[in-house]
């Protein structure tokens, strides 16, 4: 079956966080991008399917603009109408001249894989499946997630956490202070026990010097992995990293799109790959990152970037896809106020 593009509408959004969010980066009061909606033309039934979508770009993971991202939909408003779509790489094919905006693309992407999906009645996760014969999982594993915060806060909300069920936490570092990074992690393993996954996110926040000492300092602690210790371009540094210690490195800000994922594994550099569909430019791209990365020996972890509830619904669909054994970042609409 197939169905034709009638219209392309978007309007903006704005999420505040419940309180500041803070990382190496810098600190987020709240997300902000586009809901989308793309109709299909009624059959001859008169039923009209509407497909959603979310482009919400955010600074430090190779995307484009606010601006840019409207400017994008606004043409995709004109060249997308009429189009026909029948299959996935119809899909994949007509969006490959939004790469250089992985945020607009994400999103128009996603209201067409919706309607792709409502069209032949089946979910976007087998859609997925069924383009690398694999089988959906019923349930996936996720982490929540503590931000830069003073210890004692991190170890209050390590406790809530484990209370409401989690037995995975992500835990932000990579401040110019790492003692405190250091007491933060420690703090929230004092709390939790031996018995819950740390991992820890750096953001880039270090040199390889410093990754390499602190990764010893931080040994003791039982770190499941640490994610983009070094600068996402210093490929060669965060392979000496690896090589220097036992816990394994993620590569997240690294892998922006599939040329960067094989620089990555031609490296060496990581034993994880982080993919944000959001940074890939949508769960299609994602998903064939995540069967090369596999290919490579290389475990993946699937994650949003703090995204609106449709997009945090594409990244869910994409982890059930894929035969993932790590917890998953896809717990975070409860950091914002309205999710």
């Amino acid at each position: 079956m197939a169905f034709i593009v009638q219209s392309i509408h978007y309007q903006p959004y704005r999420l505040a966080f419940r309180e500041p969010f803070q990382t190496s980066l810098g600190t987020l009061f709240y997300r902000e991008g586009f809901e989308i909606e793309i109709c299909d033309r009624k059959s001859q039934y008169g039923f009209q399917y509407i497909g959603l979508g979310e482009s919400s770009p955010l600074s430090g993971f190779g995307m484009e603009s606010l601006a840019e991202t409207e400017r994008v939909l606004i043409e995709a408003q004109r060249s997308l109408i009429n189009v026909e779509i029948n299959n996935l790489n119809d899909i994949e094919n007509l969006l490959t001249k939004y790469d250089r905006t992985p945020a607009a693309k994400h999103g128009i992407e996603l209201g067409l894989l919706d309607l792709l999906s409502q069209d032949q009645g089946r979910s976007i996760s087998q859609l997925l499946v069924d383009s690398s014969s694999g089988e959906i999982r019923d349930r996936v594993t996720v982490n929540a997630v503590i931000g830069a915060i003073a210890p004692d806060q991190a170890a209050t909300k390590a406790k809530e956490y484990v209370d409401q069920g989690y037995r995975c936490l992500k835990v932000k570092v990579g401040t110019k202070d790492f003692e405190m990074d250091l007491q933060r992690v420690e703090a929230v393993r004092s709390q939790v026990g031996d018995h819950i996954q740390i991992r820890i996110d750096a953001n880039q926040g270090w040199s390889v010097n410093e990754a390499i000492a602190n990764f010893k300092k931080l040994k003791f602690l039982q770190i499941e992995y640490v994610e983009q210790p070094v600068a996402a371009a210093n490929l060669l540094g965060m392979a000496e990293v690896r090589r220097s210690q036992l816990i394994p490195v993620a590569a997240d800000e690294s892998v922006n799109n599939l040329a960067q994922l094989q620089q990555v594994i031609n490296a060496q550099a990581a034993d994880i790959i982080i993919l944000k569909p959001m940074a890939l430019g949508g769960i299609i791209t994602a998903n064939r990152a995540a069967v090369i990365a596999f290919k490579a020996g290389l475990d993946v972890v699937i994650t949003t970037t703090i995204d609106g509830a449709i997009a945090r619904q594409a990244a869910f669909d994409l982890a059930a896809a894929l035969p993932i054994n790590r917890a998953c970042g896809l717990a975070t609409g409860h950091l914002l106020i309205e999710s």
